[in-house]
């Protein structure tokens, strides 16, 4: 099969390539030399400035190949005068100024602009670094060519002019590592040697002495994991920096405040939760007043990508945004706004309730439920004052705030009464008051509401016949009723629930399966009885959801008693194909009429099941919310092609994503048994440690025992820096992780191996497809497929050939 691999030339001396790279090298001394001159101005300290001018003047007329030690003496100079004393607060990062470089040609002038995370000007020593977010001349890098003719409106006036270079950069530790250019990728190894990347088509079967692979051993296969050792170097060793990447389209969706609803659709490793951490980065900077970080929210999907978006949002300069699960912001918001719901939770909860109470067409039923309930207080208002003197007065005030939220509605009709008391009859007012007064308190029931949905049988069955015909049989809506009436019995005591648990003469009943009756709706499969579980005073997960929603419903907003409505000015919500509308539904209502709001997903890296998503077209109408911009990313950032295209395979994609660099094959190797399996992911493993200390190594299994007993086998086989990740504990550190696929969503990891991809731990079923699909899209540069058994029928015919 052909794959794209990188072959590394030298770099002649007078070539192009060569030019490019001593100009890049010589603008960033400059840079280095402008920046360590402002850090070393120390009070009491002695002049390092002469010291740090003639290594200026070194570095203008150095050999290429002297500017990286001069650069790099330059920046020891620096750290010691600002160690010395108190040296001034740089204004950008030293270690990494900027990522990109333009030429601009306008009327005759020339002029070279860096682009950065910060903005800084020195025009007596020619240092223009602008900020990419605000700065106007940046939207010229982001939306033209080198050699393009721009037009750019500015402070009301036009730039014009031409884009006589246009380059990206990777600086790091003060060293410019790569040059990415219409004309070459350019790369430099760990003695300052520099390297054109060469992309060819070339067969990886086997194939051994390239750049691209390691070591080959006999009958085909690696012998060594890693692709990063030797003297070999690699083109995706040092990636340019995202925002570097970004393209017009993007940076156009970046960089509009009042965008609304924007959906971000793209493959895995394709920068979609990326490009939406930058738009909150910019709408912060952009609009401080309005998107300040406490007035935004962030939703991801796990524990671990709380703790990787909590790192990544201050190096963007923004600090303070708040950053969690959708679980843990609903249940905290359950408890703050609805605080007479139960506070323990089911653990056991029937899979068909599960998937009732995550279904679209609880929308509609609530919705129904608080339109007819609104009726019926004003049934009863009217039949309250009817023929008192002022009954039709106060009916004509109650119809007039017939747009409001229920709850709002009657706290102003309670107000025009309290404000109308001596206009009004005694009697009026006494009925009036009295009758306002209780359908408060009905309003402001939420629980009683939603007990009233759930265990209304006649009504569940007649909502899913009418809005989800045959997604639910009328053993499904006996099932929910009766599981959701017991969660609304008075809860009974410890000793009562004992004795619920045992048979008769007292004696407990057997934990041991049973005969199973499958017509029996109750007894699953395991011959459990759920009408033995103790249901009572407890919620489901989706409950949370569930009683927000009724609160916004009947209150227009989500407000805890005494409190503020909950607001937030800009939100996030990554991996949104894995929450149920009604989640979503109830995310989007905090953000307020303006609904500043960016939505992440990838249809192909479903976690959930049950939660009826079928396209983003389909939530968005279920949401009946219209996005002002619906964009897929198309060009990955994280995965080689090789890994890309088994991705693709496996999920049957059309071939849209367009990957940015090629690797080593994708490796699938059978074993006779676990044993062998981990004798060899071992060997595998203990190298790579020797030869890369600071690689970060995933083996991910199908579940989380098989993770666990792959770690202890591994750690009695002595490889170093084990560690088994059970509950989204990643480190984020150098080492070898071992974990279940479900703990590995959005994240990424130098080298991924997946453990028994079998035909029983991944069989040919929809979840399979796509648990296989995220674990290996988590590989940024090369993937093992490890089978002690059968293969799984999920992967490709060429790969499970003999």
């Amino acid at each position: 099969m052909a794959t794209l691999i990188y072959f590394m030339k030298p770099l002649e001396p007078q070539s192009a390539g060569q030019a490019i790279v001593t100009e890049e090298l010589r603008l960033l001394a400059r840079v280095t030399s402008t920046l360590s001159e402002i850090g070393s101005q120390v009070a009491g300290a002695p002049d390092f400035n002469e010291a740090l001018l003639n290594l200026r003047d070194q570095i203008a007329e150095a050999k290429p190949e002297d500017i990286g030690p001069l650069v790099e003496q330059m920046m020891r100079i620096s750290a010691i005068a600002q160690r010395y004393g108190r040296g001034r607060d740089l204004p950008v990062n030293p270690q990494s100024p900027y990522f990109a470089h333009m030429r601009l040609s306008e009327d005759e002038r020339r002029r070279d602009v860096l682009i950065g995370k910060r903005g800084f000007i020195d025009r007596e020593r020619r240092v223009q670094i602008v900020d990419w977010r605000n700065a106007p001349v940046s939207r010229i890098y982001y939306r033209y060519e080198e050699g393009d003719d721009y037009e750019e409106p500015v402070a009301g006036q036009t730039l014009e002019g031409v884009i006589e270079v246009r380059r990206s950069l990777t600086i790091d530790n003060g060293q410019l590592h790569r040059i990415g250019s219409p004309q070459g990728t350019f790369i430099t190894d760990h003695e300052g040697k520099w390297y054109e990347a060469d992309a060819v088509s070339a067969s990886l079967s086997g194939g051994q002495g390239t750049a691209a692979r390691p070591p080959v051993a006999s009958g085909g296969k690696d012998s060594r994991l890693g692709v990063h050792s030797g003297t070999n170097i690699r083109a995706d060793k040092h990636l340019p920096e995202i925002a570097a990447l970004i393209d017009p389209a993007q940076f156009d969706l970046i960089t509009r405040p009042e965008s609304g609803l924007v959906v971000l659709q793209g493959g895995a490793g394709s920068g979609k939760t990326t490009v939406a951490l930058h738009r909150v980065a910019y709408l912060n900077f952009a609009l401080p007043g309005r998107f300040r970080a406490d007035r935004m929210l962030v939703i991801v999907l796990s524990k671990a990508m709380v703790r990787y978006v909590e790192r990544v949002l201050p190096s963007l300069g923004v600090k303070g945004v708040p950053v969690t699960t959708a679980e843990t912001w609903l249940r905290r918001t359950r408890r703050r706004v609805v605080r007479a719901a139960y506070d323990r939770y089911n653990d056991d909860t029937p899979s068909v309730v599960l998937r009732f109470k995550k279904h679209p067409l609880l929308l509609t039923l609530l919705r129904e439920h608080v339109e007819r309930q609104v009726a019926g207080h004003e049934r009863d208002l009217a039949a309250a004052v009817e023929g008192t003197p002022e009954g039709e007065a106060v009916m004509a005030h109650w119809r007039s705030l017939a747009a409001t939220p229920p709850a709002k509605r009657t706290a102003g009709l309670r107000g025009w009464l309290k404000q109308n008391d001596s206009a009004l009859s005694a009697l009026t007012l006494q009925r009036a008051q009295t009758a306002t007064r209780e359908i408060a308190r009905r309003q402001r029931d939420v629980v009683a509401d939603w007990a009233e949905v759930f265990t209304d049988r006649a009504l569940l069955a007649e909502a899913a016949g009418r809005l989800c015909p045959g997604e639910f049989t009328a053993r499904d809506i006996e099932q929910i009723c009766a599981w959701c009436t017991r969660q609304t019995d008075e809860v009974a005591s410890p000793a009562e629930l004992d004795d619920k648990a045992r048979g008769p003469r007292g004696k407990r009943s057997p934990s041991g399966p049973r005969a199973v009756d499958l017509d029996d709706p109750y007894i699953s499969l395991d011959g459990r009885d759920e009408r033995d579980v103790p249901v009572a005073g407890r919620l489901d997960s989706p409950d949370d959801a569930l009683l927000l929603l009724l609160a916004q419903l009947k209150h227009g907003a989500l407000q805890p008693p005494g409190g503020a409505p909950i607001q937030v000015e800009h939100l996030v919500v990554d991996e949104a194909q894995d929450l149920s509308a009604i989640e979503l539904k109830v995310l989007l209502g905090v953000t307020g009429k303006l609904g500043s709001v960016t939505l992440a997903g990838d249809v192909s890296q479903r976690l959930t099941f049950d939660n009826a998503f079928t396209s983003w077209e389909a939530l968005l109408e279920r949401l009946g919310a219209a996005p002002a911009t619906n964009t897929t990313l198309k060009l990955g950032y994280r995965s080689t092609e090789q890994i890309m295209a088994l991705a693709r395979r496996l999920v049957g994609d059309p071939g849209e994503w367009q990957a940015q660099r090629g690797g080593a094959a994708v490796e699938l190797f059978r074993c006779g048994s676990r044993g062998e399996a981990v004798a060899l992911l071992a060997d595998a493993l203990r190298s790579l440690a020797l030869r890369e200390p600071l690689a970060s190594v995933a083996c991910i299994s199908r579940f989380g025992e098989q993770a666990r007993i792959y770690a202890e086998a591994l750690t009695r086989a002595e490889v170093p820096g084990v560690r088994l990740v059970a509950n989204q504990e990643f480190s984020f550190k150098p080492g070898i992780e071992v974990t279940d696929v479900t703990q590995v969503k959005g994240l990424e990891f130098d080298y991924v191996i997946l453990l028994d991809v079998t035909a029983s731990s991944y069989p040919d079923t929809l979840e399979s497809r796509h648990m296989l699909y995220i674990g290996v899209t988590r590989a940024a540069h090369q993937l093992w497929l490890l089978s002690p058994g059968k293969p799984s029928a999920l992967l490709p015919a060429d790969m499970l050939a003999p």
